[in-house]
């Protein structure tokens, strides 16, 4: 993608299925850490729109990751099982049967916390805009959206850091907002930053570009052999949740 030396997701599909099927726990463990991360919370925004209440919901998605790490679900998981986010949506359904099932299911996995994430500042995240006509498939590719678009401005913050150039990164990120209108406060930009309004225009430009290529090589990774064709259809899908 233009050369771009991106912080590589952790959440590729092919590095996932590789490292569980591997039969090593701790590579097992480390993989899953990428995908506890990007998706905790649409899996548990899902379980919090079937009903359970929050700390149930905590409890199901948590189980949830032990189980990924402790069963070698993944090795299943093949071409045609579409793409990762369906993917993980379709077993935790199945999960979430399997523990209504069982009359003294174990809570938070089965009471050992294998992976750790602070998800309490952004609890309530997926439910900001919650319509009564949501389906709780509707709400978790919401959240997952949302995970996407955060974890690529991460990604982008990141490389800019990297390339010495956080300051103007931090100043210019809201000119990434495409229903902003930056040409309003390029000036401003531009003398706090100490460059000229045409050196912002054209630093802007650049920013956007290099965050599409970020997104899509994001995308990329959750599909497991992706192309052109297959990578637009996701982002289709991203536009569509987004715009409700």
């Amino acid at each position: 993608m233009d050369g771009i030396k991106s912080v590589f997701p952790t959440t590729k599909w092919t590095a996932v299925v590789e490292a569980a099927c591997s039969g090593d726990l701790q590579r097992r463990q480390q993989a899953l850490t990428g995908l506890y991360q990007a998706y905790w919370m649409p899996l548990y925004a899902f379980s919090r729109r079937l009903g359970h209440e929050r700390h149930d919901a905590e409890d199901l998605t948590q189980g949830f990751f032990a189980y990924l790490l402790q069963h070698a679900v993944l090795d299943s998981a093949n071409r045609e099982m579409g793409t990762l986010r369906t993917f993980l949506l379709r077993v935790f359904q199945r999960y979430i049967g399997d523990v209504r099932d069982r009359e003294n299911a174990q809570k938070r996995g089965g009471g050992v916390q294998v992976l750790s994430l602070n998800v309490s500042e952004d609890e309530d995240m997926p439910f900001a805009s919650l319509n009564s006509s949501d389906t709780p498939e509707m709400l978790y590719d919401r959240a997952w959206a949302h995970a996407v678009l955060r974890g690529t401005l991460q990604q982008l913050a990141a490389l800019e850091q990297a390339a010495d150039r956080g300051r103007q990164f931090t100043v210019l990120e809201p000119c990434l907002n495409p229903e902003a209108d930056a040409d309003t406060n390029h000036v401003d930009h531009a003398a706090e930053l100490g460059i000229s309004v045409e050196a912002v225009r054209q630093t802007v430009s650049r920013l956007r570009k290099k965050f599409r290529d970020c997104l899509r090589e994001r995308i990329a990774a959750t599909l497991q052999e992706p192309d052109d064709a297959r990578i637009d259809e996701e982002l289709r899908a991203l536009k569509a949740v987004l715009r409700g």
